[in-house]
Parts: C-alpha cells; sequence; structure tokens
C-alpha cells in the first residue's frame, strides 16, 4: 500500500473484503463494477481475524499480491491484509483506507459463528462501518447493469447520505430510482414521510435524475421488507437502505429490518448506510 504524508491528496477507494483467498471472484467482480461506475481505485483487503479464519497476514499477502496482479482497471488498484477484529478494522476503513464504500458478499444458510459471511456477523461486524457497504448473495449477479434502483423511504429514517448515494446511480449510471414508501394514518408521521420524500424528489431533480413512486398499502410489513421483496419480484438492480440506529420495543417485536432483509436476501444485492454522524460521503 502507498503511505502518505499529513496533508497529501488521497486517492478514494471501493474496497472488496475477501474472506475466501479461493473462492473471491463475485466479490472482486461486484468491486471492479463500483470502481468504475464511481471512478474510484479499488483495494483488496483480507482481514486476518482469529474468529473466522487460521491464515496468517502474509500468508493473505502473497495471495492478494497475485489477484491484484490480474486485475484490469484503469484506475489504482492495490490489496493490503490486516490482523485483528473485523468490526474494528470495518469501522476504521474511511480513515486507514480512504474507503468511500464496501463490498461484502453474505451467506444467509450457514449459521456458523465461524463463518465471516452469516447474517448475525455481517450485522455484528458492519454496525460500525462508517462508509457505505454493500452486501450481495451468491445468487446475484454483477454482469447487471443498475438501471432500476429502489429506494425506501419512511418517516423515521430521513437520511440525505442514503438520497445522495441514490442520486450517484442516477448520475453515474443513468439509473431510474423507484422511491418506495406506504402511508401513515397517524398524521404526524405522514408529513414527516412527506417532508423526507420532498427533499429526495428535490435533489433527485437538482441531477435530472428519473424516479418513479413505488405505494404500497401494507402498513404491517416493514418497508425495507416490502422493498425488497418488491425489488426481487420486479427484477430491480439494486436497494438502498438505511440500518437501524436506536433500537426500541418496535425492533425487540418485530426484529431489525436489515436482519430480514439479509435473511430473505437472493438474487438483488443491498446497499446499506448506518445513521451515524461521522459517516464519510464520497467527495467529487
Amino acid at each position: 500500500m502507498k503511505k502518505y504524508k499529513k496533508g497529501e491528496y488521497r486517492d478514494q477507494f471501493v474496497i472488496a473484503r475477501i474472506t475466501d483467498l479461493n473462492n473471491c471472484e463475485n466479490v472482486i467482480r461486484w468491486a471492479e463494477k463500483f470502481s468504475l461506475m464511481l471512478k474510484k481505485g479499488l483495494i483488496l483487503l483480507y482481514i486476518s481475524d482469529k474468529n473466522y479464519t487460521q491464515c496468517s497476514v502474509s500468508e493473505a499477502s502473497e495471495v492478494l499480491s497475485e489477484i491484484n496482479s490480474k486485475i484490469n482497471l484503469p484506475y489504482l488498484h492495490s490489496y493490503v491484509a490486516l490482523e485483528g477484529k473485523t468490526s474494528k478494522i470495518i469501522h476504521s476503513t474511511g480513515e486507514l483506507l480512504n474507503g468511500v464504500m464496501l463490498i461484502t458478499q453474505s451467506d444467509n444458510k450457514n449459521k456458523s459463528k465461524n463463518n465471516p459471511n452469516s447474517v448475525d456477523n455481517i450485522l455484528k461486524d458492519f454496525s460500525s462501518s462508517r462508509i457505505a457497504y454493500l452486501v450481495f448473495s451468491e445468487n446475484a449477479s454483477y454482469q447487471k447493469d443498475f438501471n432500476e434502483v429502489v429506494l425506501s423511504m419512511d418517516a423515521l429514517k430521513e437520511s440525505k447520505e442514503k438520497v445522495l448515494w441514490a442520486s450517484y446511480f442516477g448520475r453515474f449510471s443513468s439509473s431510474v430510482i423507484d422511491i418506495y414508501y406506504h402511508r401513515y394514518r397517524d398524521e404526524y408521521l405522514q408529513k414527516q414521510l412527506n417532508l423526507n420524500i420532498g427533499f429526495a424528489r428535490k435533489m433527485f431533480r437538482n441531477f435530472s435524475v428519473e424516479t418513479r413512486n413505488c405505494h404500497s398499502l401494507n402498513r404491517r410489513t416493514q418497508t425495507d421488507v416490502q422493498a425488497l421483496d418488491f425489488a426481487q419480484r420486479e427484477d430491480k438492480d439494486l436497494c438502498i437502505f438505511q440500518t437501524t440506529a436506536n433500537k426500541g420495543i418496535l425492533e425487540l417485536f418485530f426484529g431489525l429490518p436489515e436482519r430480514k432483509v439479509l435473511e430473505l436476501m437472493d438474487k438483488t444485492p443491498v446497499l446499506f448506510l448506518n445513521r451515524r454522524d461521522d459517516l464519510f460521503i464520497m467527495c467529487e
């Protein structure tokens, strides 16, 4: 990895988190796809975490070097193997690697505590991520273009970062953004939803991004879960969701929306953003 002096300009990177050095083609292809779309560099990241692997940093670096030599991108690409706790390293990628996005694969069928791609471990390890992270399953095709992207909206999760990320797809990949929501019986909640949708529409108009409204009549099922089901039925290319920041009584009874999304995810990948005050946002 290139070392930078304080104050020196740094390239930004899409980070491919590799958990299996012998089977990492899909995560690299997904990362290459985003590197080209966002015009950012690419870093292959392997974490030597004793909870998941016995592979040492030196062993991983040797394999990563060979993999990196075969990558063909017009932007800077490199690799790094780090030793430590996965969640702490993921938390630090914004500053440590100047990352703007993480790519990781999920495995919702393997619930082993030693599987870094299990739902439980993704929820745990990525809950502290300060950059957006894309999760895909083995059935998701990196060969598809981002023609149609689903953005879920509700009354409780206004997020300029989420809307801004959706705008990147419209601006850089000519995507159509489906704004997915349901109406509320409560007037206050409906007012908040209207404000959130209004902000999103204004943002998209400013960047000439095409949008469509997807109004659900189902008020009982969590919006993100509905949006994922809609995306997979209609063969959409991507969903953009925000994770739960303040876990309360509703999450206790109904479960986290992101958990259900990860459990149900199949052919449609999901870009998650954590609600934080110190998120790293892609600069232009």
